[in-house]
């Protein structure tokens, strides 16, 4: 018998659950760029290996006389490796007994949804990870001198080496500022999966998470932190068929496995963010007192 036209079949319900899951995880990621004010992540090969960065050197400033050969000024910029872009893997099953029971929805799409944060969640937890390599170190006695103090010694730091920052990003945990919010007007919304205030005591640009310390904040300039993503292109060369958008940071696959008799979802991701100078991340310490 010949399929009726127009006909929706297994393979569109699949590949519409691709593009949701996908759409779900960029809208996140979108919108977590759109508020550090970042560019489209950086797509490299996987295996790549990412560097840090340190500009040393000065500028030659002693007077030179007429007709004398001016002297060089000497810089020098040194690479540190500090981790390999690669990808990371996972799958999910869920049997058909747990869809005829659940339902299709509560089954896979709501698993999906809790899995896609999970990812997200490992991606920030490898960042924060990453923050504790950084160099600055300050203290500040009370949440508005911790403010202030990250502010100044990243500023320090900025200034000598002859550089500037527009806007510095503060990572607090949420129970230091717990207190003062219970008084403040402020206005929150949620960027991949992170508490931000736009603006609070004076401060802009802080995230809460629970993956900062309490009693410890970390802050570098935003210029600092750059989103990376793996090229998916190889993958499908080998017949490794993911669905994804531009920027190679997570690939979606469903299908179902008929020997099982589950439905499968196969999720990918090469996203990797990282701070470039390691010098321009300080970490505060809330010091108790006034």
């Amino acid at each position: 018998m010949t399929a009726l036209e127009n006909q929706i079949a297994t393979t569109d319900v699949v590949a519409s659950l691709d593009i949701e899951m996908v759409k779900n995880f960029n809208g996140e990621i979108d919108r977590l760029t759109e508020v550090l004010g970042l560019f489209a992540p950086s797509i490299v090969a996987a295996g790549t290996t990412m560097y840090t960065y340190k500009v040393t050197g000065e500028l030659e400033t002693d007077a030179v006389a007429e007709g004398d050969e001016i002297p060089l000024s000497h810089y020098k910029v040194d690479k540190t490796p500090v981790s390999t872009l690669g990808i990371k893997k996972y799958r999910k099953l869920t049997t058909a007994e747990a869809i005829l029971k659940g339902g299709f929805a509560n089954a896979v799409t709501k698993t999906d949804s809790k899995m896609i944060r999970d990812i997200r969640n490992n991606i920030l937890a490898d960042f924060f990870t990453f923050l504790q390599t950084g160099t600055g170190t300050a203290t500040g006695t009370g949440m508005q001198a911790m403010f202030a103090q990250v502010d100044a010694t990243l500023n320090d730091k900025l200034e000598s080496n002859g550089d500037s920052a527009d806007r510095i990003i503060h990572f607090v945990n949420p129970f230091d500022i717990a207190d003062y919010l219970a008084g403040a007007q402020v206005t929150t919304q949620t960027v991949f999966g992170m508490s931000y205030l736009q603006s609070f005591l004076g401060v802009n640009d802080i995230f809460q998470t629970n993956k900062v310390a309490k009693g410890t904040m970390w802050a570098t300039p935003v210029e600092n932190i750059h989103l990376y993503g793996a090229d998916f292109n190889a993958l499908a060369d080998a017949g490794l068929s993911y669905t994804t958008q531009d920027g190679g940071l997570i690939g979606v696959h469903h299908e179902a496995n008929y020997d099982r008799a589950s439905a499968e979802t196969y999720v990918t991701t090469g996203a990797m963010m990282i701070a470039e100078n390691l010098d321009y991340i300080a970490k505060d310490t809330i010091k108790k007192g006034a």
